[in-house]
């Protein structure tokens, strides 16, 4: 049984200051692949609402079962530039969620400069 100081003192040093210093080893590894894990199932999501691989399976099969060349070139032209609208789609989705990959790197050596940089600025205003 420990002293009630005791059990103070281990929550302190062990359970507080610990959490600070294991925070930035979480945040660039446990927390990053999760991150990416979390950005792997969007994108492969986002690749099977846009049904890309259904329609790249169908590019060449006539739509409305028009088998002649007119039939077939329509298919073919209006399939192009659906493929090409939701391929534009699916790389900017792609980019955002880059883009946030980027924001989870930055955000603790962000935070942490302006921290330090409020504290500087509060000091000397105040001093």
């Amino acid at each position: 049984m420990m002293s009630r100081s005791a059990s103070v003192f281990s929550y302190i040093v062990f359970d507080l200051f610990g959490s600070i210093f294991y925070f930035p080893v979480w945040w660039y590894t446990h927390g990053l692949l999760a991150c990416l894990r979390w950005i792997g199932r969007a994108l492969v999501y986002r690749w099977k609402a846009y049904a890309m691989a259904i329609w790249l399976k169908n590019f060449f099969v006539p739509m409305y079962g028009q088998y002649d060349w007119g039939g077939r070139m329509v298919s073919i032209f209006v399939r192009f530039f659906v493929l090409f609208g939701r391929f534009i789609a699916f790389v900017m989705e792609a980019l955002i969620y880059f883009i946030a990959l980027l924001m989870w790197i930055a955000a603790p050596p962000a935070c942490l400069f302006l921290f330090v940089f409020s504290l500087y600025r509060g000091f000397l205003i105040a001093g």
